[in-house]
């Protein structure tokens, strides 16, 4: 289920990336970013729950995944704060994801 919601979310990530420096334009289909965040929350719910119950590491990794999800809609897209949430939402499914690779 982790790679599940990793996936997800670098596949939003990049869309968003892809968007904000003008390379896709998704006005007329603006939505798919929203519908993709709600997978990725979703994802990132059950992962960490199957993560915790299981006893990883990554499952207490993505908890501030999660708070950061929270306040994430309430920051303007295209912003810097935006840009850096998701970014801090990056760097904790790098560590999840190296807690695998490693542990």
């Amino acid at each position: 289920m982790f790679y599940v919601a990793l996936g997800l979310f670098l596949a939003n990530f990049a869309l968003g990336v892809l968007v904000q420096f003008g390379v896709v334009d998704t006005k007329p289909f603006r939505w798919l970013h929203h519908a993709v965040f709600f997978a990725v929350c979703v994802a990132t719910v059950l992962a960490a729950a199957w993560g915790i119950l299981s006893g990883e590491v990554y499952g207490w990794l993505l908890l501030p995944v999660l708070a950061l999800f929270y306040v994430l809609p309430k920051v303007r897209a295209g912003t810097a704060g935006h840009a850096a949430l998701a970014s801090a939402a990056l760097a904790f499914y790098a560590a999840g994801f190296f807690s695998l690779a490693v542990l």
